[in-house]
Order: C-alpha cells, then structure tokens, then sequence
C-alpha cells in the first residue's frame, strides 16, 4: 500500500499584518511533529508543499525536528483558499455594525455561516464584481474542490508502495477527505472545524482507491506539557 501523510501547518499569526506566516507556537508545533516521525523512524520517498509560506515554514520545521532537510515539489492545487474576501463580503452584507474577526473564537464563530454562504453561490455574483473593478479573483466553492481533488489525485500518481508527506491546510484537507469519503459539502465544513494545526491525516492507496485511515492525529501533542499548544488557528 502507499501512504500519504496530510500534514495541516502550524499555527499561523492570526490578528497580524501577515496572517500567512508561522507565529512562535506555530514553529514549535512543526519542530515537535518532525521529531516524532523521526523517533518513529519515518521517511518520505516524495514531499508535497502548498505554495503558501505558512505552508513551507511547517515543511521546514518538521524538517528541523527530523534533522533533514527536503527537496519538496511545490503545488498551487493544495493552497487554502482566500477566505478573508468572501468574509469580508458576508460582514458587509449581513453584519455590517460588527467589526472584522481578529480572534480564533470570533474566527470560528462565524465560519459556518460564511462557509455555507460562499457554497450555495450567494456571493459569487459580488465577488465577480469585485474583480471586475480591479480586485482580486475569488475562486467559487466548486473551483476549490476541483483544484484541491486534483491536486491529491496527483500526489499518489507515483510509484507503488512509496510514502508522500504533503503539508498544506485546513481546507484543502477537508476537501480531501470530502473526496475520498464521498461526503456532502456540509460534512466539509464540519471537518474543517475540527482540523487542529500540524496534525497527521493518513490515507493510504491500493493503486485503484484511496481510503481514510487516520483523521487529525496529534501524537506528538499529546502530552501533559504541551496539551496547551493543541491550537486549531
């Protein structure tokens, strides 16, 4: 069997000027995950990173704890999506007195709603007119799932039998599970809820279907000591 390991980064610095970057915790948690493959005495035949510098600091972290380095192949496909547009758009439309989201708890606290909005295409229309009078693209719900599905897809094209460490987010890896699960778009946002930073979901692959076979796992978390750094932003 082959196996992928789907690594969610670390903790990014939600709240600052650069949310996409690791905050010290972050750094921390990714050092901590690489140590525990190493004491496990796992390696990987093929390395995927997002494109995302979140997503390259937790490669380099789990590298840094394994006490090697990679020669990663980088991917777009597996880039979270622009979240802060459509929460932008919703805020202004459906929330217009309530300031912008800077915590983890008003983060989550609005996520569902969001999420369900962007999926049932209530704000593409607004969206498209942002970009048409200058701002960026936001990719739809369905644009999303297409690029993340092939961009797992195309992670176990390799050779029978090796082991692939991607390090990407959260959404992308709920849309992975989505994918090979057959679940709704309403289960993916449930996911999503529950992926903790720089944790392991493992599937493994016959050749003709991938399967589930391990969902947000934190070995390396848990412990008495650092059970106060399990972080879901």
């Amino acid at each position: 069997m082959s196996e992928i390991y789907f690594v969610r980064h670390g903790q990014a610095s939600l709240g600052a000027r650069n949310y996409d970057q690791l905050s010290p915790l972050g750094w921390e948690q990714a050092r901590w995950l690489g140590e525990h493959y190493r004491a496990r005495g796992l390696d990987f035949d093929r390395v995927i990173v997002g494109d995302m510098q979140r997503h390259k600091e937790t490669l380099q972290g789990i590298g840094e704890g394994m006490g090697r380095t990679f020669d990663a192949a980088v991917d777009r496909r597996l880039n979270e999506f622009t979240f802060r547009p459509v929460m932008r758009l919703y805020c202004q439309r459906h929330r217009p007195e309530a300031p912008e989201p800077t915590t983890a708890a008003e983060f989550f606290g609005i996520l569902r709603e969001v999420m369900a909005a962007w999926i049932a295409g209530d704000l593409d229309a607004e969206l498209a007119a942002q970009a048409e009078h200058g701002g960026q693209r936001t990719e739809t719900w369905r644009e999303f799932n297409e690029r993340v599905v092939a961009g797992v897809e195309a992670a176990r094209a390799g050779k029978h039998g090796e082991r692939v460490l991607i390090v990407s987010s959260g959404g992308p890896k709920s849309l992975a599970i989505k994918h090979v699960m057959g679940l709704s778009d309403a289960a993916a946002i449930e996911l999503m809820m529950q992926i903790r930073n720089t944790s392991t979901t493992r599937f493994l692959s016959d050749g003709a279907r991938l399967s589930l076979h391990a969902f947000n796992a934190l070995a390396h978390m848990e412990r008495p000591d650092r059970e106060h750094a399990i972080t879901m932003v």
